[in-house]
């Protein structure tokens, strides 16, 4: 299930979340996915997102883990979709896959998960039947969103079982990489599997000119050759 931003086509990609991961019945599904993504729409706060989250019923326990999977699957853009290979769709701050429309607690119209709101509600419903897992985004960082804490303003709650990482990149749009299947930080440099060519993420977007793990925006925070 998977924004400003249409992406570097042939090489690699832009747009938390997610192998960005849709809340799909399988895996398999998770990684049938095209370069068709799109970040767009409002980008919402990370205190936003948590409210939304209690609002549709997750625990206070799960929230943080869930606002760090929103972060990797869409960024926190609530427009934000990807066309998969077999022909869904990922749409939404949690990246709802076109399957689960009109299932319990989902909208059954597509335009509808772009509601925040909507959209979170639906993905409370999916966490119910999957849990976590649903989501690739979650699933590719499991470490870093087991052990999530919000921000300050964010409602953190001091019993949420969260410890400080210390990574606030809470404003960290990131790049959507074609070849590593998810999204990775502003600064990463990776190999294109189209051209073999080396990318920066800078600013949401891929630029080259990669040399010596040195990029357009300095050193390279995480090298991922082929």
């Amino acid at each position: 299930m998977r924004t400003e931003i249409a992406l570097l086509a042939a090489a690699l990609l832009t747009g938390s979340s997610a192998l960005a991961g849709c809340a799909a019945p399988t895996d398999e599904e998770s990684t049938e996915q095209s370069e068709d993504q799109l970040l767009a729409g409002r980008r919402l706060s990370e205190g936003e997102v948590a409210t939304l989250l209690r609002n549709a019923g997750f625990p206070e326990s799960v929230v943080p883990k869930m606002v760090c999977t929103a972060k990797w699957e869409s960024s926190f853009y609530e427009k934000a979709s990807n066309k998969n290979r077999n022909g869904s769709v990922d749409r939404g701050l949690f990246q709802i896959n076109s399957i689960h429309l009109g299932s319990a607690g989902c909208p059954s119209s597509a335009s509808a998960l772009e509601s925040a709101a909507t959209n979170t509600k639906c993905a409370y419903a999916v966490y119910k039947k999957q849990g976590a897992n649903a989501w690739y985004g979650y699933k590719a960082h499991k470490s870093e969103c087991d052990s999530y804490r919000l921000k300050s303003g964010a409602g953190a709650s001091s019993s949420s079982g969260a410890s400080d990482d210390g990574d606030d990149d809470g404003g960290d749009v990131g790049c959507y990489s074609a070849t590593l299947h998810t999204r990775v930080g502003a600064g990463a440099c990776v190999q294109s599997e189209s051209n073999n060519l080396w990318y920066q993420c800078v600013d949401g977007k891929w630029l080259r000119g990669v040399s010596n793990g040195s990029g357009p925006s300095g050193p390279c925070k995480g090298q991922h050759p082929l």
